[in-house]
């Protein structure tokens, strides 16, 4: 009998079909109805929440970012190495994502390595720190804005950083059953007017699912027509998971690439391509060995100069794809919040925020003035009415106690 050899292209499906039966299995991921998904959210965002604080606390004058960047990510893993050790299936867990510092009109994803210009934070600087953890895939981002130094914050820095936290506890509250993605990115506009600022152009608040940062859904802010065209209107479900992500600017609301190196990247999941180079080769089989799906920076990997050499044809045949350091123009300057909500039948749950931050030390001359917005601003998160009948112990009732159950620690 003659035996049929496939051909490159009959290969080439047969991957595709493998990775369509993979990504079947995928939509088959447990969500936060699963009291065990809904713990792991919980135990991550607690983790994200420490990080962020004692972070925060070393942003002062004199300090380099980088320094600080990698105390930031010793702190996620030693976080995440105490927990789910005791598994017959070990899970992946750590970093979801590396810890940026982005320093006034800088917007966002800078992580200087130890071979790129110092970045030395002085008084006064409007500093974004970015970070997430995971357990298990399941990531819990989150992102707050400081001024270092300061015990007050007045002028355009104290307006940009309430427009930025502001629009972030509206959508926050926003994002319940039945709302849609559109909405919520025209209360976003409405709030950055009422602070005299612009919520900088294009960025996304996304879904998350198991090991994916960018889930289906997306609320979209200041877009352009172009981005409004690309980006549907979604309704917003029960169990979906959000990272509400406002990025606002007191200047034009608009971004380019810096000159500093681009060193945070993750890995696509479902791109093939035949890399040429050893460097190269070398660099995707430590990625995939030590980050698979999740955001990593040049600086984890044992070998910088092979990930140095490696990551450019990687990124030019989109086997990893990179988190650029995006500028606003210079002397604007640029506020950051990113939450985690899980969105339960009975209420919105906050699983990561900054709980180092005060509002009342941000003194902006501007107020919110649009009047649902406002009123919708006085509502508490999270489930108004408690269950009675003790027996329905679902996982949404887990939506009034934050407190994670004890045997997490296994």
């Amino acid at each position: 009998a003659f035996h049929h050899h496939p051909t490159r292209d009959e290969r080439k499906k047969r991957r595709m079909a493998d990775a369509a039966s993979k990504a079947a299995e995928e939509d088959a991921v447990p969500g936060i109805e699963d009291a065990d998904v809904l713990t792991k959210y919980k135990l991550a965002g607690e983790m994200s929440n420490r990080v962020l604080k004692a972070v925060r606390s070393e942003c002062v004058a004199g300090k380099r970012t980088i320094d600080i960047c990698k105390l930031g990510d010793e702190l996620i893993l030693k976080e995440t190495g105490s927990v789910y050790n005791k598994q017959k299936e070990p899970i992946k867990k750590g970093i979801a994502m590396p810890t940026c510092l982005s320093v006034n009109h800088v917007v966002c994803h800078s992580r200087p390595m130890e071979s790129d210009a110092e970045i030395i934070l002085v008084e006064g600087d409007v500093v974004k720190i970015d970070l997430g953890c995971h357990l298990d895939g399941f990531i819990a981002p989150v992102a707050t804005t400081m001024v270092v130094g300061a015990a007050e914050v007045t002028g355009p820095k104290a307006d940009v950083i309430m427009a930025a936290y502001t629009a972030a506890e509206v959508a926050l509250r926003m994002v319940r059953p039945g709302c849609k993605t559109y909405q919520v990115t025209e209360a976003i506009t409405k709030v950055a007017e009422s602070f005299g600022c612009k919520a900088v152009e294009g960025f996304l608040s996304h879904q998350l699912t198991k090991n994916k940062i960018e889930g289906g859904k997306a609320i979209i802010q200041n877009p352009t027509q172009a981005l409004k065209k690309a980006h549907k209107d979604s309704v917003i479900e029960v169990n979906d998971v959000f990272a509400i992500d406002i990025i606002m600017s007191s200047g034009k609301g608009k971004t380019k690439e810096s000159e500093q190196r681009t060193t945070v990247f993750r890995k696509m999941p479902d791109t093939i391509y035949q890399l040429k180079m050893k460097a190269s080769r070398q660099f995707f089989t430590d990625v995939s060995k030590n980050f698979d799906v999740m955001p990593f920076e040049l600086g984890a990997l044992k070998d910088q100069k092979t990930a140095r050499l490696g990551v450019t044809e990687c990124v030019k045949h989109e086997l990893v794809t990179p988190f650029k350091v995006l500028l606003e123009e210079e002397g604007a300057f640029v506020a950051q919040f990113k939450l985690l909500v899980l969105i339960t039948s009975n209420g919105n749950l906050r699983i990561t925020t900054d709980p180092a931050f005060d509002a009342a030390a941000i003194k902006s001359e501007r107020s919110l003035e649009d009047p649902a917005l406002v009123e919708l601003l006085k509502t508490t998160i999270g489930s108004k009415n408690k269950k009675k009948n003790k027996k329905k112990k679902t996982a949404d009732a887990g939506a009034d106690d934050a407190a994670a159950p004890a045997d997490a620690k296994k």
